[in-house]
């Protein structure tokens, strides 16, 4: 039975499948690795290459988080997730809006924007709220570059000022505040900008001003062996009579992008259970067999 994990701790295997980018960098390079150091997908290698498994995934995809840039290398954690995209907005390293934050409920979205930044220049963001937005989101471990005025802020992010005004500036005009509720896909919109906030949408108007830089945070990777409802791992179309997978080898038979929260967990709990069940009922048939045999 295997279940070993995906590759998000090799950095070299994440160069190879992002590659370079028009500027001849590595974005990998810039990646944070949420948990152990010690997920390189090894295991995973090894039946791939060496024994010709089947495989299934795209192997950029993955959990990958928008996370404090302050965060450690490995072993960072949930507490360093930054959960305040939906109340306020995102500019890259140009000061420049990328995404709509408001597009749907926080556990639908907030295993996208680890990749959308990975795609900004420098895979790095910056998440701007105002006072309004404290106390409505989980704190992270580090608390916010904290400003009385936006310009301010700005400098402290290292963000050039008259770019990042004016995005704020658009940004506030375009906001038609309506009944603001965090709870509900409220009617809080914009409207005449690009990207477009969809929902919770309101002007950031009210000091102190705060900005978190942001990383890409991966928990784990997508590429995976491709198995069934049995989780037998395949070779050639052929399901194994005794060989299983679970969990994150597999994910990719189940997540091909983004995620809702508690779909990993899940995918361990299901297909554990089946994954150790069927090998179980194939060992205990190699038993029979052998002692028949004897």
């Amino acid at each position: 039975m295997l279940a070993a994990g995906g590759f998000e701790s090799n950095i070299e295997w994440l160069r190879e499948a992002w590659g370079r980018n028009e500027r001849g960098e590595w974005p990998a390079d810039n990646f944070l690795i949420r948990g152990t150091r010690f997920n390189q997908g090894v295991l995973l290698k090894h039946l791939l290459d060496d024994h010709g498994a089947d495989r299934i995934g795209d192997p950029t995809q993955a959990h990958m988080v928008a996370i404090d840039a302050r965060a450690p290398l490995y072993d960072g954690g949930i507490c360093t997730r930054i959960d305040c995209v939906s109340l306020g907005v995102v500019v890259n390293r140009e000061a420049r809006r990328f995404y709509d934050e408001g597009e749907d409920f926080w556990p639908k979205r907030y295993a996208i924007w680890g990749r959308l930044v990975a795609q900004q220049p420098g895979q790095v963001g910056y998440s701007i709220i105002d006072s309004k937005a404290i106390g409505r989101f989980m704190p992270p471990v580090f608390p916010g570059v904290k400003a009385d005025t936006l310009p301010e802020l700005a400098l402290q992010l290292g963000l050039d000022v008259e770019t990042f005004m004016r995005t704020l500036q658009d940004y506030n005009a375009a906001c038609r505040v309506g009944s603001f509720d965090h709870t509900q896909l409220d009617a809080c919109h914009t409207e005449g900008v690009l990207p477009a906030k969809t929902h919770w949408a309101r002007p950031i108007d009210t000091a102190p001003f705060y900005g978190y830089a942001l990383k890409p945070g991966i928990t784990f990777t997508y590429l995976g062996l491709r198995t069934d409802d049995t989780a037998a791992v395949r070779f050639g179309g052929v399901p194994s009579d005794n060989l299983f997978v679970a969990g994150e080898m597999m994910a990719g038979n189940v997540l091909g992008k983004g995620y809702t929260a508690g779909v990993g967990m899940s995918i361990g709990t299901a297909f554990g259970r089946i994954a150790g069940t069927n090998a179980a009922r194939a060992a205990l048939q190699q038993g029979v067999e052998q002692h028949a045999g004897a």
